[in-house]
């Protein structure tokens, strides 16, 4: 098994953006979150709760990182 120390290790950061929330997201509900590659369909979406309440109009930055 493999713990976080070593992933954080493994990892590689290919890419980050940033973006406005479109509307308010509290941290009980479930965000999701998709890739594309321009050419193909979406891949698998990431589900999980924020770490505190956002409200439209927040600016949010997602990074992306290899593991």
């Amino acid at each position: 098994m493999t713990n976080k120390k070593e992933i954080s290790k493994m990892t590689v950061k290919i890419g980050e953006g940033t973006s406005e929330m479109t509307g308010d997201a509290k941290k009980t509900e479930d965000m999701k979150v998709s890739l594309k590659v321009s050419f193909s369909e979406k891949m698998k979406e990431i589900t999980f709760k924020p770490l505190e309440d956002l409200k439209k109009g927040d600016k949010v930055k997602i990074t992306v990182e290899k593991i």
